[in-house]
């Protein structure tokens, strides 16, 4: 049986008022949570509890809901102050809390996730902006100068360490998944490896931040040894590089960013985007028959070295023929000899000059990225341990990268033209 409610009141044939009145109940027809009837004297209401109450329920208005709530002054402040403290102590961005995004997925998800979530380059770099705060005068000089020359040059470098997306037109779906390579590699980075890492190479830390390693001769050597190292164990060490070259003539658009992911199989990801040309995504979808994998992103060791062959001989040229096109092709996905590029957004190209040629290949291993709690990798040691000092195991390969690095940070402390101080005025200088 079925009441009807207030809002449709029946009238019985003969009958002089509104009245409860019951009849076979529709299936069509829900059964109504609250009924009410009318008499000569009162309207009465039936709550969804089977209780009979004189007072109307609770109107479920959200207009009218809102507007009692904030009837009062002193209630709209409390709901302000309440809702701003909830927006900061909840913190909804996967980097929160030092956070890993990567630690949730296993390694053969990875390649996926990133191509196909329209959001990912922004989504992990919203969290980095600011991040890091210069505290040295050293620093907040370095970023007053990162800004003048932003502000000179007329140009958008995605903030002082390019962890800023570039503004997007609507329209133009490459443009809201990212195209500014360094902003990529900033996202890929975090998701990776972390915030904390993914900023430390921030000009804001001064001469604390991060220094990279330079060339391509010791970047081989450290891959040639992890790779040999994973072939004795059967599992291959997951690391994170960061990679950028560079040429003289900062706004050339020949100058890249990129990384390059070790997979536990021995393979490895070239993960980029180039500014005004392609995203991420896109760049993960390219098919390349060429490679093992069919992918122009998904590579062998091999394939890796052959890579590596072509960067060398791009910083080592004195005019822009077709070789060094196709090699600047096939390593970045962007075609230099023609003048203007849909691609590229109608942007003139300049003219190729000996500032243009690419003379500074800088990359360092972030992190070996975490694997989910669930899922039990072996232990990957190389064999042939060296035991340091107080007891602890140091593989070769991180001995190497010691050496590396140190190598590097004398370099570029003293000057890549070699050793020009003496032993005591070097020993002066680092005490400066």
């Amino acid at each position: 049986l079925g009441i009807y409610p207030s809002n449709q009141a029946f009238r019985p044939p003969g009958s002089k008022h509104p009245s409860l009145h019951c009849l076979d109940r529709s299936p069509a027809l829900p059964l109504p949570l609250v009924y009410s009837f009318s008499t000569e004297s009162s309207m009465v209401y039936i709550l969804a509890d089977g209780s009979i109450s004189k007072q109307p329920p609770p109107s479920r208005n959200p207009i009218k809901f809102a507007a009692r709530w904030f009837a009062s002054p002193r209630a709209a402040i409390t709901i302000a102050v309440v809702v701003a403290a909830c927006s900061t102590i909840l913190d909804f961005s996967p980097l929160a809390n030092g956070a890993i995004p990567a630690a949730k997925k296993k390694p053969h998800e990875h390649w996926s996730y990133m191509a196909r979530d329209m959001s990912f380059v922004r989504k992990m770099t919203e969290g980095l902006v600011g991040k890091t705060k210069a505290t040295t005068k050293e620093a907040k000089e370095s970023l007053k100068n990162q800004e003048r020359m932003g502000f000179i040059q007329k140009v958008d470098f995605g903030g002082p360490d390019g962890h800023v997306a570039e503004e997007s037109d609507l329209l133009d779906l490459e443009e809201i998944r990212v195209t500014r390579c360094s902003t990529t590699r900033s996202a890929i980075t975090a998701y990776m490896c972390g915030a904390d890492i993914a900023t430390d190479q921030d000009i804001a830390h001064g001469h604390h931040r991060k220094t990279p390693n330079f060339g391509t001769k010791s970047f081989r050597g450290y891959l040639n040894c992890r790779h040999q190292q994973g072939r004795q164990t059967g599992n291959h060490r997951r690391s994170v590089y960061r990679l950028g070259i560079s040429c003289k003539g900062n706004l050339a658009g020949y100058s890249h960013a990129f990384n390059i992911i070790a997979q536990p199989d021995g393979t490895y990801f070239w993960l980029q985007s180039f500014i005004g040309h392609y995203s991420l995504a896109t760049w993960m979808k390219k098919v390349d028959n060429t490679k093992e994998s069919g992918l122009s992103g998904h590579l062998t060791h091999v394939e890796l070295m052959q890579k590596l062959d072509k960067v060398d001989r791009l910083m080592n040229i004195f005019s822009w023929n077709s070789q060094s096109n196709d090699d600047y092709l096939d390593l970045f996905n962007v075609d230099k000899k023609l003048k203007t590029m849909s691609g590229n957004r109608g942007r003139q190209l300049k003219k190729w000059t000996l500032d243009h040629c690419l003379d500074t290949f800088a990359w360092d291993e972030a992190c070996e990225y975490p694997l989910p709690d669930e899922y039990h990798a072996e232990d990957q040691t190389s064999g042939q341990n060296t035991v340091a000092e107080d007891g602890a195991s140091l593989d070769k390969c991180t001995i190497l990268l010691a050496d590396i690095s140190l190598s590097s940070f004398l370099s570029s402390f003293i000057g890549i033209g070699g050793l020009a101080l003496s032993k005591e005025d070097f020993f002066t200088t680092m005490e400066k």
